[in-house]
């Protein structure tokens, strides 16, 4: 993975801590410290398509452009018995992402989706490594430069031994034992 395209902005620097279980800045997450947002969208279910759903998303710079997209209520594209075919679709609400464009499927550390043959014409999801952001979220970012988010409801420990324990760096390499 190029550590060096997944881009954590200044906020994150103001708000993160140093920690020592395991040498990482860490700081739980904010608005502001996304870089993108992303949009789910699958079709609706019509006389013509029933069963088979079409999904996709969409990457966007701002959740203004995200929400103009969705406000403008456009129709996606498949390709149907060899025809290109315009359906309605249904838009989830923009969710804040950490994503980078990525060729190389394999060595994605982040969420990739590929939708497969019922993806629409537009969808990106097979072109980026993305970190959903929610607000009880900790983005971390290791000693080495690599990225990676953690989900307190997950079964990943934050990082080290002990779900709930890490230490921070208070000053002068001291430490500082902290339940996050």
């Amino acid at each position: 993975m190029d550590i060096h395209n997944l881009k954590l902005n200044a906020l994150f620097t103001r708000n993160s801590k140093k920690y020592q279980t395991k040498p990482v800045r860490a700081a739980r997450y904010c608005r502001g410290m996304e870089n993108s947002f992303l949009v789910y969208f699958a079709n609706r279910i019509t006389k013509e398509i029933k069963a088979v759903i079409h999904e996709g998303v969409k990457f966007f710079p701002t959740e203004k452009e995200a929400w103009d997209y969705i406000n403008a209520d456009n129709k996606q594209c498949i390709i149907q018995n060899g025809n290109l075919v315009e359906i309605a679709v249904e838009y989830d609400p923009p969710k804040p992402v950490l994503c980078r464009k990525d060729k190389d499927a394999i060595n994605k550390d982040g969420i990739h989706f590929c939708f497969g043959e019922y993806a629409f014409i537009s969808d990106e999801s097979c072109d980026y490594e993305f970190f959903i952001l929610e607000p009880d979220c900790w983005i971390i970012q290791d000693a080495d430069g690599k990225i990676r988010v953690w989900y307190p409801d997950s079964d990943e420990t934050f990082f080290g031994e002990g779900r709930n324990i890490v230490y921070e760096v208070i000053r002068d390499e001291k430490y500082l034992r902290v339940a996050v």
